[in-house]
């Protein structure tokens, strides 16, 4: 069995998902710290799927240089990546891997963008978590995650590769690694372009779209999709997809989408890296995706009406 990093896992922000991570380091006992963006909203308590808390040690980040025994990891929303990426490219040295965790599409770009040469690896996990109080976050649905690098990767150390499987597979399990991660984003961008939307828009729960009322809409978006994705390389049918949103849809029906809980609590929301993405691919490609389009601005139009 291959160990975990020797350094520390430095976790970026104090989300639902990331306190997640924070409480399987802890378990198992690989030194990890949290960076939210105020010290008062650190994550104290997790609540796991089983029903047990396990108080979190709220170790905060120092301000050290990063070295290549650390892991560096991104758990954030896509609007939040850049700003929080800028804040720590100073203290990072070259050869410090980083973990992209992401929901929608355009992530990669922005890591890229300002560290060309560091060693990527990305991650998308189907696990609910749920920040119920300023400081306490409960584990709602027992999920999967994918793991990969990223493909335009430079020389990537054996070992490093390794010990940064090991530390996600020990803090998210079960972790499966994907040869091809970027086709597992397009499958979860699919997947998420159908639940998000409609559960936020018609204010329900994941399990409220097997109304037989969501299954036209749940067919008609999976149809766009695959024209995106088939444009891209990926070859799925209609079929193939309503199948895999139906699947998650059943394991997760319990849970309430990230973008329900943003709509809820008028907080910006992941549209422009999912529906939003969806539409700018689709039109560069000279294809049509109405629906899309129009699940994107009436959640645009709802960012618009808070208070």
């Amino acid at each position: 069995m291959a160990n975990p990093i020797r350094g520390q896992v430095h976790i970026v922000g104090s989300g639902a998902i990331g306190s997640l991570i924070a409480a399987g380091a802890q378990r198992n006992q690989i030194s990890y710290s949290l960076t939210p963006r105020r010290p008062e909203q650190l994550t104290q308590r997790l609540t796991s799927y089983s029903g047990q808390s396990r108080w979190l040690s709220g170790n905060l980040t120092s301000k050290q240089k990063l070295g290549p025994d650390d892991l560096l990891i991104f758990p954030l929303k896509a609007y939040q990546l850049e700003e929080a990426v800028k804040q720590w490219m100073e203290r990072l040295d070259e050869s410090t891997p980083v973990l992209l965790l992401q929901n929608g599409m355009g992530g990669l770009e922005t890591i890229r963008k300002l560290l060309p040469e560091h060693a990527v690896y990305i991650a998308t996990t189907s696990h609910g978590v749920l920040k119920t109080q300023p400081h306490e976050v409960k584990h709602t649905g027992f999920g999967r995650t994918i793991f990969g690098e990223a493909p335009d990767n430079p020389a990537v150390d054996d070992e490093q590769l390794e010990r940064v499987f090991e530390t996600v597979s020990r803090c998210l399990q079960p972790v499966t690694w994907q040869k091809n991660i970027i086709e597992a984003l397009w499958l979860k961008l699919a997947v998420n372009a159908v639940i998000n939307p409609l559960t936020a828009l018609h204010d329900i729960q994941n399990g409220g779209l097997k109304d037989e009322r969501f299954a036209g809409h749940i067919d008609d978006i999976s149809q766009e999709m695959v024209a995106v994705m088939q444009s891209e390389g990926y070859r799925y049918s209609v079929q193939d997809l309503v199948g895999q949103v139906r699947q998650v849809i059943n394991a997760t029906s319990q849970n309430y989408s990230s973008m329900h809980q943003d709509v809820k609590h008028k907080r910006p929301t992941e549209i422009d890296a999912i529906n939003g993405y969806i539409v700018q691919t689709a039109q560069k490609k000279g294809i049509d995706v109405p629906i899309n389009a129009f699940l994107y601005k009436k959640i645009k139009s709802l960012e618009a009406a808070y208070s």
